[in-house]
C-alpha cells in the first residue's frame, strides 16, 4: 500500500501550506488542494483521495456542506475536519453526517499525524 493521499481543503493558502508541509514531513502525501467547499467536491471527485482535511468555515460553501455533498456521492469518504470552532453541537453534526473526527486550530503536527493514521486505521 502506498502512501495516504491527502485532500487538503482550506480557504487560507497560509493553513493549506502549514498542513501540507505536516503531512508530508509525517510521511503522507499531498493529492490536491482547495480553497472552498465547491472546489473541495470537484477535488474529491477528480483525484479520489484517501482522506479529506476539509476546514469547515468557509465560503461560498462552507465544510459542512461540502462533507454532506462528498459523503452524499461517495458513503465511503474519509473526511476529518479542522476547526477553530468548539462548539460541541456542530461537533455533534459532523459526526452524524459521516465526519471522521475533527482536528483543532490551532493544531499540532504530532496531533493531525496522530488523528490521520487513527482514521486510516493505522497503528498510531
Amino acid at each position: 500500500m502506498g502512501k495516504t493521499r491527502i485532500l487538503l481543503v482550506d480557504d487560507s493558502t497560509y493553513i493549506r501550506t502549514v498542513l501540507g508541509s505536516i503531512i508530508t514531513e509525517a510521511g503522507f502525501e499531498v493529492a490536491g488542494e482547495a480553497a472552498d467547499g465547491e472546489e473541495a467536491i470537484r477535488k474529491y471527485m477528480h483525484l479520489k483521495p484517501d482522506l479529506v482535511l476539509m476546514d469547515v468555515i468557509m465560503e461560498p460553501m462552507n465544510g459542512m456542506e461540502a462533507t454532506k455533498a462528498i459523503l452524499d456521492k461517495d458513503p465511503d469518504a474519509k473526511i476529518l475536519m479542522v476547526t477553530v470552532l468548539e462548539d460541541k453541537d456542530i461537533l455533534v453534526d459532523l459526526a452524524r453526517m459521516g465526519a471522521k473526527g475533527y482536528i483543532t486550530k490551532p493544531f499540532s503536527k504530532d496531533k493531525i499525524a496522530e488523528k490521520i493514521k487513527e482514521v486510516m486505521g493505522e497503528d498510531v
